[in-house]
């Protein structure tokens, strides 16, 4: 599922331990915006991802969804206050968790 927003994932292969690297990049039009416009911006991709939730997706859309709603939900207070650089690539390690594929959910 392709849910247009501020942000750009990317997924690094799984480390010798399994688990994966979520590379997080705010896109060019959300950097320019305002911090008004960034918070506005970010709430409504939140509440986009929560409505994709509650559509017809399968199990591994929802899960990938459910995944980056909530590193959303906790960037958020951090977006509203300008408290990230956005500059910079956030780098997230997620635990692998048997029978899911994040390049796949995230990709897919």
């Amino acid at each position: 599922m392709d849910i247009k927003g501020p942000l750009k994932v990317g997924v690094v292969e799984p480390s010798p331990e399994g688990n994966y690297e979520l590379h997080i990049d705010f896109t060019e039009a959300f950097k320019a915006a305002d911090l008004s416009a960034q918070d506005a911006q970010f709430r409504a991709y939140i509440a986009e991802l929560g409505r994709a939730l509650k559509g017809d997706i399968d199990g591994r859309n929802a899960q990938g969804i459910l995944l980056v709603q909530q590193i959303c939900e906790q960037l958020q207070p951090h977006i509203a206050t300008g408290d990230i650089a956005l500059g910079e690539t956030l780098v997230i390690e997620v635990q692998r968790t048997p029978g899911v594929n994040l390049v796949d959910l995230l990709h897919g």
